[in-house]
């Protein structure tokens, strides 16, 4: 039968032959059934999925669905080839399907299959839809179109996606917001399911079953989504997850054992791009062996589709950090078209592509998803390559007002018509596989043969010891053992950090002792641990910070407000454990809780956080080599480096420690109980021997929220608890705001309010500002807006279509500046003026915040150890106005009447209109991009996703008694709102804002 290729797919075909300037679609091939049948070499049956084009897809969506959904198998990787839907008797139409994985032997297909409860298909008897989505697979054994279906997961409260065979025939790893450890482990002692870090979905974690789906077990506990986990040729589990820790927001490529032990990431936390999605190993028998696939996106607007990367991921943990001193300084990842496709928003002349699928069969070649660049003119689409320069030059300009992108006759919104292809990186061929009809989209290809099965790995050996009581041990064999970015090096210093007659704070040797070390000069060890040399009291580090995420809970209202101005979620402090000289540490630590660490200097401030969530499993003992340590051989503090212990070390300890030991195992080993993490900042030098001449121990630390050796020194106000569920929980009217009005110095007769009590300047009272938080919050955390001279109005910039106010340097720094990962206090003016030193907060800060005058008290001298200590962890924390969102006095509460369901019929619609069509939808929120949104900028994120709009609906509205009180109504009712443009774009009174409003009073 002679082939006929739709409008869609001939304009694909023509986008890519013209644009790419390929072979040519239909050419190149090595065979033809006939003269008008295009087949590929190695001609194989192919499945993926049938979706509709009014899907939103964006990284950040765990499991987005829209009607119309299926699984399609086609007998050859043909265009002109027979095509099947497998599902239609289940979906009936109104259903979604995504994500197919292909057994080993190829004779059965694991999917996730959504559908509504209203249809009337069945399953062994059953009811077949359970209105989420569950995991079904499609046995082939009997013909690729005579399978048979059945159903593995069977929940009607939980998501589950993203299924992936196990070998051995052990079941399946798949990503599910069960939660099913997590949601009964919460922090504070409480039982929910967390959302992610835009406070809109239930987070989507890795999980394993067995091949029955039973035995359910999450293996992994990020704070925002774990996506797309595939079984590597070694046994490993690879996938993409999603980094939202501060500003720090994107998908790297991870890896882990399949119980979740050993998880670390493999690729992409500081590489080119945004968003490494899809993952999958390239033919492990190749010559990209070693390599892996991916697509390179930003976090929205594109429905998935960037740009076609092979990374090298044996040879390098980033794209600029190579694993060996054999390979080049950088080429850790390559684009392998011809045309490079742009892997960020805007326009992508060339296309996008998605969900890649490289066959294991000798010829490099990869299934991919490819969309040409299209867009609408007068609501129709037509290809890019029929715009004008000036309207190429509006398209991509993101310095427009959002009301002007809607009003263009021009918009870069066309439907994601994804067709299938095979493409060829050696001779840059792309062959036509599979068009979809008018409407859909075809994405998720994979090739339907059989794959050499992984061995099973064996599992990693824990502790059962510790593994009953829930917990794992962590270690670090020195934080001086740091990448070639200097992320925990003397970059991270200033003079106020070096002693006096420090020239630095971290002794370094160069060359390093190794000769594959792909550094040029190394941390010296060896001096730094040795108390007969000066470097052993130039350092200033001295202990651990152990905190751990307060996820956000599903169901609750006015979670934004009670975060509060902040690129941070909330947080508990766990507790602290000691770095000893030569950089170790080794703490216990709870088990499958997202925790973060901090390194901290000896006046308890942060040099460096870690800005991705670090998990450990019961009774696992992770040991690393160093922080942010590039992925190579041996660590720096190992061999003989490890094993010299100084003559000026104490003897006792010195003669007791064992071969390849750390100074902090050698501790440990003696005190078991220096394992504990501690409550308080308290440090002794026990490893310098003060007997021998001329040999001084470091000073002592202690600093205490109340019991200090100098009563003067305890708080006056309020403590955090330091025991407990709630140990580490700091609020800021509870314990912050307290400081500004506790009466200090000569006589009792000062306090801070007694000076910072105007709106001009500083106001530090405990009054109420609009926002419904404390004044005093708002002007430490909030730069004033620039005043434009001219006109006397505050200046306006437009960053990605959002007109915003410009503002300046703020006193409290609570941005991460993932640049560096620095800590708030050291990033933070109001830091520095109250320790009296210049430490890295910027030029702008200290403009607009100078020394206070000579005739001012003494800032540096105001609070005492405890209080200061108090503000710095606040500060590190990242400057949340609430930690606890279960705090009564903290505006969270849970829903009461205001209902998904009605959210989709009433309220979704008009956000989708009104508010989500260019402004409302996530950037790429790195302070590198310039023009980068941030997320006190953009806050109120919606990608379309039902469930997450929903969720992130909720944190705007804090009052559902008091309808116009309410973020969601009093903002985009505001005269103008957006800020620039004619007027609110819901004023009081339209009938948008009334039904939304009433949405609002429902839940009263």
């Amino acid at each position: 039968m002679k082939e006929v290729l739709t409008t869609k797919h001939a304009l694909a075909c023509v986008a890519v032959c013209a644009s790419l300037v390929l072979a040519g679609c239909g050419s190149g091939s090595s065979s033809t059934s006939s003269d008008d049948t295009v087949t590929v070499n190695g001609d194989v049956p192919v499945a993926y999925v049938k979706r509709s084009t009014t899907l939103s897809m964006n990284p950040t969506d765990g499991a987005p669905t829209a009607a119309g959904g299926d699984l399609i198998v086609r007998e050859k990787s043909s265009a002109s080839a027979q095509e099947h839907n497998v599902t239609a008797g289940i979906t009936q139409g109104n259903g979604d399907a995504s994500d197919p994985e292909v057994s080993y032997d190829g004779k059965k297909i694991v999917f996730a299959l959504r559908c509504p409860t209203s249809n009337t298909s069945t399953i062994n008897g059953a009811a077949a839809c359970t209105g989420r989505w569950n995991i079904w697979e499609y046995d082939m054994t009997n013909g690729l179109a005579n399978g048979t279906l059945r159903r593995i997961t069977s929940s009607n409260q939980h998501d589950d996606a993203d299924p992936y065979y196990l070998p051995g025939g052990a079941g399946f790893v798949f990503s599910s917001n069960r939660q099913e450890k997590a949601r009964s482990n919460q922090a504070l002692g409480q039982a929910y399911k967390a959302l992610d870090e835009y406070e809109r979905e239930a987070v989507m974690n890795l999980h394993t079953m067995d091949a029955n789906g039973g035995n359910i077990q999450q293996i992994s506990f990020n704070q925002s989504h774990d996506r797309n986990p595939v079984v590597r040729p070694n046994g490993d589990i690879m996938f993409s997850r999603w980094e939202h820790v501060g500003d720090r927001n994107r998908f790297a490529v991870f890896r882990a054992k399949p119980d979740g032990t050993d998880m670390f990431v493999l690729y992409g936390a500081q590489s080119p791009g945004n968003s490494f999605l899809h993952p999958r190993d390239m033919d492990p028998n190749g010559p990209y062996r070693g390599h892996i696939s991916s697509s390179l996106m930003p976090l929205s607007r594109t429905q998935e589709g960037g740009a076609l990367m092979v990374i090298d991921a044996f040879n390098y943990s980033e794209n600029n950090t190579r694993a060996f001193v054999t390979a080049s300084a950088t080429g850790g990842q390559r684009q392998v078209t011809a045309q490079a496709l742009n892997d960020g928003m805007g326009l992508s002349a060339f296309g996008r592509v998605t969900t890649p699928y490289p066959l294991w069969d000798g010829t490099n070649r990869i299934l991919v998803a490819y969309r040409p660049c299209e867009v609408t003119r007068n609501g129709q689409v037509v290809p890019c390559a029929t715009l004008t320069q000036a309207e190429r030059d509006r398209l991509s300009d993101r310095t427009r007002l959002a009301a002007d992108i809607a009003l263009d006759s021009v918009r870069d919104n066309a439907p994601a018509a994804y067709g299938i292809y095979m493409y060829n990186p050696a001779n840059q061929t792309w062959l036509p596989v599979a068009a979809p009809p008018s409407g859909f989209m075809y994405t998720d290809p994979i090739a339907i043969q059989a794959r050499a099965e992984p061995n099973a790995t064996p599992p990693v050996a824990v502790d059962a010891t510790l593994a009953a009581q829930n917990m794992a041990l962590i270690e670090v064999r020195s934080v001086y053992d740091t990448d070639g970015l200097g992320r925990m090096s003397e970059m991270m210093l200033t003079d106020a950090d070096r002693p006096a007659g420090c020239a630095r704070g971290i002794a370094m040797t160069t060359p390093p002792h190794e000769e594959s070390e792909t550094r040029s000069s190394v941390a010296d060890i060896a001096a730094i641990k040795d108390p007969a040399n000066p470097a052993y009291h130039c350092t200033p580090v001295r202990f651990v910070r152990a905190m751990r995420a307060v996820a956000p809970p599903q169901g609750m209202t006015g979670l934004r407000s009670s975060i509060g101005e902040t690129e941070f979620e909330q947080q508990q402090i766990l507790g602290y454990a000691p770095v000893e000289p030569d950089g170790s540490f080794k703490l216990h630590v709870p088990a499958d809780t997202p925790l973060a660490l901090s390194i901290i200097d000896s006046k308890g401030r942060a040099i460096q956080t870690h800005t991705n969530w670090i998990q450990v499993r019961p009774g696992e003992r992770r040991t690393c080599d160093g922080c942010h340590s590039p992925r190579r051989g041996a660590s720096l503090n190992s061999g003989v480096v490890v094993n010299t212990m100084p003559a000026a070390l104490v003897a006792a300890l010195a003669s007791d420690h064992q071969t390849g030991e750390t100074m902090a195992s050698t501790r440990t080993r003696q005190t078991p109980a220096a394992l504990a993490l501690q409550a308080n900042l308290e440090f002794t030098d026990v490893w310098a021997d003060t007997a021998q001449s001329g040999i001084v121990a470091r000073a002592p630390i202690q600093v205490r929220y109340t019991g200090n050796a100098n009563p003067a020194d305890d708080l006056q106000t309020p403590a955090p608890a330091t025991t407990g569920t709630h140990r580490g929980i700091i609020n800021y009217p509870e314990h912050i705001a307290p400081l500004w009005t506790v009466a200090r110095g000569p006589g009792g007769a000062h306090t801070c309010t007694n000076c910072h009590s105007d709106a001009a300047v500083l106001d530090l009272r405990n009054t109420t500002s609009g926002t419904g938080r404390m004044t005093s919050y708002e002007e430490l955390v909030m730069g004033d807006p620039i005043i434009d001279q001219a006109t006397g109005l505050p200046q306006i910039v437009v960053r990605d279509g959002e007109p915003m106010i410009e503002r300046g340097a703020a006193l409290v720094e609570t941005s991460s500046s993932a640049a560096n990962s620095a800590g708030g206090t050291r990033k933070s003016r109001l830091g520095e003026i109250l320790w009296g030193e210049n430490l890295l907060a910027g030029a702008a800060a200290r403009t607009t915040h100078p020394n206070p005058p000579n005739t001012a008290p003494n800032h540096a001298a105001m609070l005492n150890k405890a209080e200061l200590r108090l503000v710095t962890e606040w500060m590190d924390l990242g400057g949340q106005y609430y930690n606890d969102p279960f705090n009564p006095n903290g505006s969270v509460r849970a829903i009461n009447g205001l209902s998904e369901a009605s959210f989709a019929a009433t309220v979704q619609p008009i956000l989708r209109r009104s508010c989500a069509a260019s402004c409302h939808q996530a950037g790429n929120i790195d302070p590198a991009v310039p023009g980068g949104l941030t997320f006190r900028g953009n806050r109120f994120v919606l990608t379309g996703s039902t469930e997450g709009d929903f969720g992130v609906t909720l944190s705007m509205i804090s009052n559902t008694c008091n309808a116009a009180s309410n973020y969601l109504l009093s903002r985009p009712s505001s005269n103008p709102h957006p800020t620039g443009g004619t007027g609110p774009v819901l004023p009081v009174g339209s009938p948008d804002y009334q039904t939304i409003a009433n949405w609002i009073s429902s839940g009263c």
